[in-house]
């Protein structure tokens, strides 16, 4: 049989040998793909990196989604059907005291995806 005579020497060197191909392997593709970046990243030279650092980005101010001038019964009436809905029971045993407005700080692209997933469902 071939496993006979394999001692434990010898499969400490097939190991180290195999780890260190896979390592060189690894290397040699992590240099193809900085090479990449030379290849394919071209910097724009008519700016200089002077300019780069004094260039900001404009801040930009959220827009507000919801009319401030909305009618409030409207929305009361809105929100106890949903809470009336969602507990099974009739609107007219809810009391709504209080609406609090809470400050959306999630990011844009979270709240479109979100609507997204919101269009996605109402089809």
């Amino acid at each position: 049989m071939l496993g006979d005579n394999i001692t434990i020497g010898q499969v400490l060197i097939v190991t180290v040998f195999s780890m260190g191909i896979v390592f060189l392997a690894l290397l040699v593709i992590s240099y193809i793909i900085d090479g990449f970046r030379f290849v394919f990243y071209k910097e724009n030279k008519g700016v200089d990196k002077r300019q780069k650092k004094s260039i900001k980005p404009e801040k930009i101010e959220p827009k507000e989604i919801f009319n401030e001038e909305e009618d409030d019964e409207e929305l009361v009436a809105v929100i106890t059907a949903a809470i009336a809905a969602n507990i099974s029971r009739p609107a007219s045993e809810i009391k709504i005291r209080n609406i609090k407005r809470v400050p959306t700080n999630t990011p844009v692209w979270a709240r479109a995806g979100r609507l997204k997933q919101f269009e996605l469902i109402d089809r």
